[in-house]
């Protein structure tokens, strides 16, 4: 393999694609790119098993072929090197590497040991790259944490043949996102740690492909390519858990509920679990926190208003879930519409309308 290529074109295309490398070493090609050159174009490709990302760069092809280097290094030699242009040639398990006043020459290993990666030739569903990373941030912060219950520590993203919609619950909580596009029906569960090297793939201003094949979701933006692993598995019902009937409900200024929440958790310690009381009375909603610690007690109240007309009701949450909810809408208002005490409170926005939260109140 020969081939002439600019330097800031390799420079990031090793940086996007090495973050997918594998960073523990135990299996050393699993730390190694990819690269393979063929009618003017270099493909780089790096994946740690469970999640990959392949993308190509224009260069001039004087030999083609293909090779491997370590994705550490290739990224702190093509940050650092000067000049326009640089030169890469393989043989002999070395990696020639020349720019305008340097040479370097870094081990590779066999291409052949590298796995073999099927990539999709069509692909399902298209979306702007600004709407699924939306929709991903809007529902993540409410997968579970509890390896234990690992089918929930993931998102979903399924689609129902006109709309996409993007899941995410602890048991606790759930969010759900809806964007209206047509695609082929399909349910995926991409863990969440892969969400952070997807986020690296879409470019602002560009649609996304993606498809589902064999428990894999590849996601195409422009020339790359970036795939994770699914959780296999059926998730719950998560449409069963939104509840319907909600006679009781208030609407509230979204930041000034917000303040008044971080207000009244000043008196927690972290690793505690932290009640809020919901106080309604006609045009008024006032919060109450309270610590017990031995003999001594902490208290804390503020009173926003709110839209509200009915009877004085109470209902109680976890604070920390009731701020990552509230947090997750970019409205000015919300609405809580609910039923019972102890029944699930459904939080919604006429102003984003996309976005459902529902939050199951505490027994205190």
């Amino acid at each position: 393999m020969q081939i002439r290529v600019s330097k800031l074109k390799m420079r990031d295309a090793v940086k996007l694609t090495a973050s997918a490398a594998d960073k523990r070493g135990t299996i050393p090609i699993l730390s190694n790119i990819l690269l393979e050159a063929e009618d003017n174009l270099l493909r780089l490709t790096a994946t740690n098993l469970e999640v990959g990302i392949s993308t190509v760069v224009d260069c001039s092809v004087e030999k083609e072929g293909r090779t491997t280097v370590n994705a550490n290094k290739a990224t702190k030699l093509f940050s650092s090197l000067t000049g326009n242009e640089i030169t890469l040639e393989a043989g002999d398990s070395k990696l020639i590497v020349r720019s305008a006043n340097s040479r370097f020459s870094l081990a590779t290993l066999p291409p052949d040991e590298f796995p073999e990666i099927e990539l999709p030739e069509n692909f399902t569903v298209k979306l702007p790259s600004e709407e699924i990373d939306r929709a991903l941030k809007k529902v993540s912060y409410a997968a579970s944490t509890d390896e234990a219950r690992y089918i929930l520590t993931g998102v979903l993203l399924r689609s129902l043949g006109d709309r996409l919609h993007a899941v995410a619950t602890d048991g606790h909580r759930l969010a759900l996102y809806e964007v209206f596009v047509p695609s082929e029906e399909f349910s995926a569960i991409l863990p969440k740690k892969s969400l952070s090297e997807l986020k690296k793939v879409l470019r602002e201003g560009e649609e996304v492909d993606f498809v589902e094949m064999n428990n894999k979701l590849f996601l195409r933006s422009g020339d790359t390519i970036m795939w994770t692993s699914l959780i296999e598995g059926e998730y719950p019902d998560y449409l069963s858990v939104i509840p319907e009937s909600n006679p009781i409900s208030f609407v509230a200024d979204r930041e000034e509920l917000l303040s008044a929440l971080k207000e009244v958790s000043i008196i927690f310690d972290k690793e505690e679990v932290r009640a809020v009381v919901f106080n309604l009375n006609e045009n008024s909603l006032t919060l109450n926190t309270k610590k017990l610690e031995g003999e001594y007690s902490e208290e804390a109240e503020v009173t926003i208003p709110v839209e509200y007309s009915g009877e004085p009701f109470t209902i109680s949450f976890n604070i920390v879930h009731m701020i990552e909810s509230i947090s997750s809408f970019d409205a000015s208002s919300i609405k809580f519409q609910m039923s019972e005490p102890l029944s699930p409170v459904l939080i919604t926005s006429d102003e984003e309308i996309q976005l459902k939260n529902v939050v199951m109140p505490m027994k205190i």
